[in-house]
């Protein structure tokens, strides 16, 4: 004879709830940080070079270690053990138009109103030999090299810890807006790069920004990173055309 459990069903109150938060962020972006400049010095050690594709590559593994490798532990230790439900990581069918169409908003008219506001005050202004520099200008084999990096893992890595951890855990703590505008400047910051003068390196730093808000947007409307996802690596995509068509 098959008994009968006493036990009462668990209450939604009794749900354990995820535990991750700002401290998990500022984790992730220090080992980032950390590992990525340590890996790039090694690197840079091993090729006697400072900078160019070896170097470059090793900055973004580095990077990702802490970017990715945070919220995969966070996940594990202190949620759900699913991206999905603790950080959104989802794709459907509509994210995918969606996106594309986010990500040529932020190319061709966020970026553009960003430098061309920034050139009503300074004529010195050279985002595209900035993106150059960040990406360390590659040719030819070295840009294939590169571009699954630059299309496919920084949009992954980068969507699954600004509009995943950091934004959930703000929103959670501030509210929706202090998530959207919290992690937009935490995003234009990680890029900023000096080299190309004072104004230059600004306009870089607030056009990134500003797509980030967008793409913080889109994650709280709809709950997901699809549509971020996608419009970051069509972002990314026109400016690796940009690089192979500009040698």
């Amino acid at each position: 004879m098959v008994g009968v459990s006493n036990t009462p069903p668990a209450a939604a109150s009794d749900v354990v709830k995820p535990t991750w938060g700002m401290g998990d962020a500022v984790a992730g972006l220090a080992i980032g940080l950390v590992a990525g400049g340590l890996i790039a010095a090694i690197a840079t050690a091993v090729t006697g070079k400072v900078d160019g594709l070896p170097v470059t590559i090793a900055g973004l593994v580095g990077l990702w270690i802490g970017l990715a490798g945070v919220p995969v532990l966070a996940s594990r230790r202190k949620g759900s053990c699913s991206l999905a439900d603790d950080f959104g990581l989802r794709l459907v069918a509509r994210d995918i138009p969606v996106g594309i169409a986010a990500g040529f908003v932020g190319q061709f008219v966020i970026v553009r109103l960003v430098v061309e506001i920034f050139q009503a005050f300074a004529h010195n202004i050279d985002v595209a030999q900035q993106t150059k520099n960040v990406t360390g200008n590659p040719e030819g084999l070295g840009l294939a090299v590169l571009a699954p990096f630059l299309v496919l893992g920084a949009p992954f890595v980068e969507e699954l810890f600004f509009r995943g951890l950091v934004l959930r855990s703000l929103a959670r703590r501030f509210g929706p807006v202090i998530g959207v505008v919290g992690s937009s400047v935490l995003f234009g910051l990680v890029h900023f790069q000096t080299g190309m003068g004072a104004a230059s390196d600004a306009a870089l730093m607030c056009a990134i920004g500003a797509f980030g808000l967008l793409l913080a947007y889109l994650a709280v409307r709809t709950g997901r990173l699809g549509p971020g996802l996608v419009a970051h690596a069509t972002f990314n995509a026109i400016t690796v055309i940009a690089l192979a068509t500009s040698h």
